[in-house]
């Protein structure tokens, strides 16, 4: 009897020390799960901001230069912590036959701020190549409003990459972008920076040299029709396209499908030294 009696006292003992042993374990489990639940939570709000309080919300794509925006335009979006966005487009600008084929890549360093860089294949009647080599970054603030996003960045551009284009140009274009989405769904945007591009080549042992700068405001806006298609309109004003070359205020609209890999199309008026048409489309890459 005081056999079985020890092995009961011995098996307690043991679930016992089993017990405590397991506890911190699972404390900690359930811990490192809260954190995770929360971490992923506010993710979650973050992505939440970039939308309306009502069920549709823009498809928050990307714009030629392979950011977060329309088609010019940045919006006040930046991509989360690791992801990466891709862009590949095709335009075509009447006035002065300007053909393009922008590329470019953004990468989110944290929640609030991204990198990026761009670049394109550019032909006008007589000459083709790359054109400019564009990089900066882009800062989004927090707000107490939840539909209201603002950001700041800059870029920087050396070019034309290929001769017959032209060498020896710099730009330095700071920015700033406003976004705000109505509860329906409506999305507003307003971009201002400062373009500043400075030049200096030598012709027959003669060094010319100079720089302009001007003001660009970018004016946009989309609706969410569906969860899958989203529409939006932009004007762009003085010389966003071509940096202030061929044309220089494009007016247009456009159409927006897709998720992780989203395709889009736009067309409408580049209201420039003349008045010619501009279409295009392209493809954008977002990783998860």
């Amino acid at each position: 009897m005081r056999f079985w009696t020890r092995v009961a006292v011995s098996f307690l003992a043991l679930a016992f020390a089993v017990g405590l042993a397991v506890t911190p374990a699972d404390a900690a489990s359930k811990k490192s799960k809260k954190k995770e639940t929360k971490k992923e939570t506010k993710k979650e709000v973050k992505k939440e901001t970039r939308h309306s309080s009502g069920g549709k919300h823009v498809i928050s794509g990307g714009n030629l230069m392979g950011r977060p925006g329309y088609i010019f335009s940045d919006t006040a979006t930046t991509l989360d912590k690791g992801q990466v966005m891709g862009s590949a487009h095709l335009t075509f600008d009447s006035w002065g036959s300007v053909f393009q084929i922008p590329v470019g890549v953004s990468y989110g360093i944290t929640d609030k701020l991204q990198l990026n860089a761009n670049t394109s294949f550019y032909s006008v009647t007589g000459a083709s190549g790359l054109n400019f080599l564009n990089f900066g970054g882009k800062y989004g603030f927090d707000t107490s409003n939840r539909n209201l996003g603002i950001a700041a960045g800059i870029d920087l551009g050396f070019g034309p990459l290929s001769n017959t284009l032209g060498t020896g140009f710099f730009t330095f274009d700071p920015y700033g972008v406003v976004t705000y989405t109505l509860p329906d769904g409506l999305q507003l945007n307003g971009k201002l920076g400062l373009y500043v591009q400075t030049y200096s080549y030598t012709v027959l042992n003669y060094t010319f040299s100079g720089s302009w700068s001007f003001f660009q405001l970018d004016l946009g806006m989309a609706y969410p029709f569906d969860s899958n298609l989203t529409g939006f309109a932009e004007l762009a004003t003085n010389g966003v396209v071509n940096g202030g070359g061929l044309g220089g205020t494009p007016l247009l609209v456009g159409i927006r499908t897709g998720k992780d890999v989203q395709f889009q199309a736009f067309g409408g008026l580049d209201f420039g030294a003349a008045t010619g048409a501009f279409i295009g489309g392209g493809v954008v890459l977002l990783s998860k």
